[in-house]
Order: structure tokens, then C-alpha cells, then sequence
């Protein structure tokens, strides 16, 4: 039996195997749709999903339902992976360039906008927050996640594909500091 794996927020990215939605118009979406709501399927049917650069879209409050929708729809046991920018990482990377606010790698990953084409026109997006370790951890088990983890992202991605979660300071330097908070749980038992 196929396991059904979403790639949410997926923007210009294709991911192999993965059912594609964003608001965004590129031809390989699959569901061009928000994805804090996924009533395109049903509860308990999803096995995987993968979530790159788009979770600090949403404020903290926004966050815990967004991912109470997700959690919806995984199964019990299902795997979460998302990967946002790790707030540990800019303060490292700030400090260790003298403290400079407009270098690379700081502002970008704190306040990053993207510009997208939705069915309704143009639309500017912002980051509305940032997370470290612990407080992603935090928001996720909130959300009845379980087992929250790092993962690397070489051992889930193909190795031609590319996204923020292999994100380095400086650029794609894996001997540099690694800019992107890559996590991974699952779908703990119904409450």
C-alpha cells in the first residue's frame, strides 16, 4: 500500500512521492490551498509530512492550530518533519561576525519575506517568529507530538534536491554552522 506523504508549503520545490499544496501557483501543486487547513483529507490518513521554510509564516498562536490540523490528519505513529530557522544558529553566527546585524544569515532567516502568486494576486509574506530546539520541542508536544528529535536532512532527502534545511553559514559549507532546525516526531496517542 503507497503511503500517502504530503510536501506542505512546497513553493518551487518538487519533492519525489510527495502530494504537493501551497497557496502558490506552480504547476506540480497538487492542492493549491492554505495550508493551515487540510480538509482535502481525511483524519487519520496521512503517513508523512514535510514541512521546509514555511512554519515561521505562522505567529505562535496560529501555530498551535496549524499544527493541531496536521495533527489531524496523520495517523497514530506518523512522522512530522519540519525545519525552520534556528534561532541557537543566528545568535552564533551573529556573534561570530562581530556582531554585524546586516551580515548574511541573520536578518534573512529572522524577519525573511517571500513574495508569492496566489489565485487571488500577489501576496508578501513574513516570518512571524523564530524557534530553538527547545521551544520548537515545546509547541510540539503541546500539539500531542511525541519523540521530537533532530534529523539530518541527507537521510530523508534525495541527494539532488535542495531547500532551506540544508541551509549553512557560510553558504552550503557543511563544515559551517548549520542554519536550519531540522525536527522530526510523530503523532502520539489519541488524548
Amino acid at each position: 500500500m503507497n503511503k500517502v506523504k504530503l510536501h506542505l508549503g512546497c513553493g518551487k520545490r518538487l519533492l519525489p512521492g510527495y502530494a504537493h499544496i501551497d497557496v502558490d501557483t506552480y504547476p506540480h501543486i497538487d492542492h493549491q490551498a492554505d495550508i493551515r487547513q487540510l480538509s482535502m483529507y481525511e483524519s487519520e490518513s496521512v503517513d508523512v509530512i514535510y514541512n521546509c521554510g514555511t512554519f515561521e509564516y505562522f505567529d505562535r498562536f496560529e501555530a498551535a492550530e496549524v499544527l493541531a490540523e496536521w495533527n489531524r490528519t496523520l495517523k497514530i505513529g506518523a512522522t512530522l518533519r519540519i525545519s525552520v530557522p534556528n534561532f541557537e544558529s543566528v545568535v552564533k553566527v551573529y556573534l561570530q561576525n562581530g556582531k554585524d546585524l546586516d551580515g548574511e544569515g541573520i536578518l534573512g532567516l529572522l524577519y525573511g519575506r517571500i513574495e508569492i502568486e496566489t489565485s487571488k494576486g500577489p501576496q508578501t509574506m513574513y516570518h512571524k517568529t523564530v524557534y530553538d530546539f527547545h521551544s520548537l520541542e515545546k509547541v510540539l508536544n503541546d500539539a500531542g507530538f511525541e519523540g521530537v528529535k533532530r534529523y539530518d536532512w541527507w537521510d530523508v532527502l534525495p541527494p539532488d534536491y535542495d531547500d532551506y534545511s540544508m541551509a549553512y553559514m557560510p553558504y552550503k559549507d557543511k563544515s559551517g554552522t548549520q542554519m536550519s532546525l531540522n525536527v522530526e516526531c510523530t503523532k502520539g496517542k489519541r488524548r
